[in-house]
């Protein structure tokens, strides 16, 4: 399903070049349908799987355990650290369950150390194992061929996964109908109108699976992360030269304002 229109209020203060610019709290509306974000995005963007970890280890494995661990390595830090730790870590201990259940914690941990919290994320890789180990015969699958709902409650139950790991999990691996928000597509979500800024992950994650068909969720998702990191970025957003800068609320008001302002 997708939706044309979503209206609802939204005052922001954004870092603009390096200067303050403050938008006024207004009633905002979504211009444009899901399926024009999309096919603008398309022509836009070419999608490599080597710039998303999960989903390039999931087109070479097949395997959601390697797509859970490289979506936990990837936790703030960039993609390039972990592919290192990831490919260090494959090396060094083996990503399968069984090997990173019996292996030393501090050999884990120093093969995933390029991806920063080493320490906390090797104790959680451990003990993800270990529970798969004991309660589901050592294998993912047995999580992830439950319904949608039941395989994302259990895998919020494991240590460090959150919402958007679970969903980047569902989504690239079963294709379920999942939307993993990352900072950049809550930055863009709340430009072009369609969130508020302190609006909560299932919200956000919740507008945009009504915005966008189902069978577009994964692409859709790598197509705004490109966007983010190419052209809607934090600090500097390239708006004139953005390909869906027309359905954007915060390009539209960001502009009127320039405007008034060398009027006066």
């Amino acid at each position: 399903m997708s939706c044309s229109l979503i209206d609802f209020c939204n005052g922001n203060v954004y870092l603009i070049y390096g200067t303050f610019l403050v938008l006024p709290e207004v009633d905002l509306f979504m211009n444009c349908e899901g399926s024009e974000i999309f096919d603008r995005l398309s022509e836009e963007y070419h999608i490599d799987s080597k710039d998303f970890v999960a989903f390039d280890v999931w087109i070479s494995s097949k395997d959601p355990f390697k797509v859970l661990v490289a979506t936990i390595l990837s936790q703030n830090t960039t993609d390039k650290s972990t592919y290192k730790s990831f490919k260090t870590l494959e090396e060094k201990v083996g990503v399968e369950v069984k090997k990173i259940a019996d292996a030393d914690y501090n050999l884990i941990s120093e093969s995933i150390r390029f991806s920063g919290l080493n320490n906390s994320k090797a104790k959680k890789l451990k003990e993800i194992a270990q529970i798969l180990l004991k309660e589901y015969h050592g294998d993912l699958w047995n999580i992830l061929n439950e319904s949608p709902e039941t395989s994302r409650k259990i895998l919020i139950s494991l240590p460090g996964v959150g919402d958007k790991t679970a969903d980047v999990v569902l989504l690239t691996c079963k294709g379920y109908e999942a939307f993993p928000v990352d900072t950049h597509i809550r930055r863009i979500a709340v430009r072009l109108g369609i969130a508020k800024e302190r609006e909560t992950y299932t919200v956000i994650s919740n507008r945009l699976m009504t915005l966008f068909h189902g069978k577009d969720f994964l692409k859709a998702h790598h197509l705004l992360i490109t966007h983010g990191r190419k052209t809607c970025k934090a600090n500097k957003p390239l708006c004139q030269i953005c390909p869906i800068n027309y359905c954007c609320e915060f390009y539209k008001r960001k502009d009127n304002q320039g405007r008034n302002q060398q009027a006066a």
